[in-house]
């Protein structure tokens, strides 16, 4: 989940669309600005992703949630 600088959204966005491993980035209401949706392979894949959201201009908070699956 981040939240980016008022003004700032478009670019925060199509920068978001260029992470290697961000699968869907989702505009919402709230709280927060944005949720990416990234698919990676391990865990040093979604730091790095992580670290490149935040080093976009304009992000000013992030919150990682990983999901998990259930097997019944």
């Amino acid at each position: 989940m981040i939240n980016v600088e008022p003004g700032t959204e478009k670019a925060v966005h199509d920068a978001l669309e260029k992470i290697k491993g961000v699968r869907e980035v989702v505009p919402v209401y709230g709280e927060r600005d944005f949720i990416a949706i990234a698919d990676v392979e391990g865990i040093s894949d979604l730091n790095r992703a992580v670290l490149d959201i935040r080093e976009i201009n304009g992000v000013t908070y992030t919150q990682t949630i990983l999901g998990m699956e259930l097997k019944f």
